[in-house]
């Protein structure tokens, strides 16, 4: 009987190993929260059909097209969740127009699980439901106070916009796990006792406690994990510098750097257009890291979908940025 359970071990760890390594893709996609949609819409200042209610059909539409994985969200609201009367939560969407995919949200004002409260610039994470198996999941709150990662009461810096969540996912393709983080790094000026704390360090103090958390909470040592988030900082900013200091590289830059960076992804690297969608804005706030990784390719996706009464519109302020990795 030990002969045969340890023939049978053996073979188990001969088929994890031939298991073939395909390579994964994955994304990050701010699809702005439909608050502001909203309030730009009426100021004229964004187009109506970037609001919620005739926009979800051509986010979805832009989810499926970029064929992710795994997939980072961002300004996730209370429509996009689905809990709000009325709007179906965005992966019902999706399952109804055939895409192969489960999602987790989390709620940045209160992560209780199922969905409660209110919400806006939360996270989620979409991934591919015939690859992958979740097995954890988490939220941490990036507070902006450098020596007080966390949702430290006394101060609210970075309050409920600034948080991250992450999942660990098992890849059936490839026998392994990996954990996968959408992030958003964004923080008002706050006041601190009278004395006002500027947009720049709470930005970068949340990058900085990002990174620590991922690092010495998050990630087993030595698992693959990837990290996607609109920073609203360019390469330039030391938000962005705290980011790639440590164990995680831009996919962009690695790419680069070895010149195989795709020509059409050297010319327009900018990942977000205007609220008019005449013209880019002139960035990439959106970055893709990782470790444990092989990078293959990287891209802007920049495609117009049919909103509610099929006119074709850019989703959202974002484009969906994607890579492609080999483990």
């Amino acid at each position: 009987m030990k002969r045969i359970l340890s023939i049978l071990s053996m073979l188990a760890a001969i088929t994890a190993l031939a298991a073939p390594k395909q390579p994964i893709r994955v994304g990050t996609y701010e699809i702005t929260n439909s608050f502001n949609r909203r309030v730009q819409a009426e100021k004229g200042t964004m187009s109506p059909q970037r609001m919620w209610c005739n926009s979800a059909e051509a986010v979805a539409e832009a989810i499926i097209d970029a064929d992710c994985d795994v997939m980072g969200i961002q300004d996730v609201c209370d429509s996009i969740a689905g809990r709000r009367e009325g709007a179906r939560p965005l992966i019902d969407v999706i399952k109804t127009k055939g895409g192969d995919y489960d999602a987790l949200v989390l709620s940045n004002v209160n992560p209780n699980f199922p969905l409660e409260g209110s919400m806006q610039n939360g996270t989620g994470v979409v991934w591919r439901a015939s690859r992958f198996e979740l097995r954890d999941y988490g939220i941490y709150w990036l507070s902006g106070i450098y020596d007080k990662p966390g949702r430290d009461k006394s101060f609210s810096y970075g309050g409920g916009n600034a948080s991250f969540m992450w999942v660990k996912l098992y890849d059936k393709s490839s026998g392994k796990e990996l954990v996968f983080a959408s992030a958003n790094v964004n923080g008002p000026t706050q006041y601190d006792k009278g004395k006002k704390v500027i947009y720049n360090e709470i930005n970068v103090a949340n990058c900085r406690n990002l990174i620590r958390y991922m690092k010495n909470d998050v990630v087993p040592k030595g698992m693959p994990s990837i990290i996607t988030l609109n920073s609203h900082n360019a390469p330039s900013h030391d938000g962005y510098k705290a980011l790639i200091s440590d164990v995680w590289q831009d996919v962009h830059n690695v790419l680069n750097d070895e010149g195989s960076l795709d020509e059409t992804a050297v010319k327009l690297k900018d990942t977000m257009n205007s609220n008019d969608e005449s013209k880019l804005q002139g960035g990439r706030p959106d970055h893709i890291l990782a470790d444990g990784f092989t990078p293959v390719a990287y891209a802007v996706l920049r495609k117009k979908f049919p909103t509610s009464d099929g006119t074709l519109h850019y989703p959202s302020l974002h484009f969906p940025v994607i890579a492609d990795l080999k483990y």
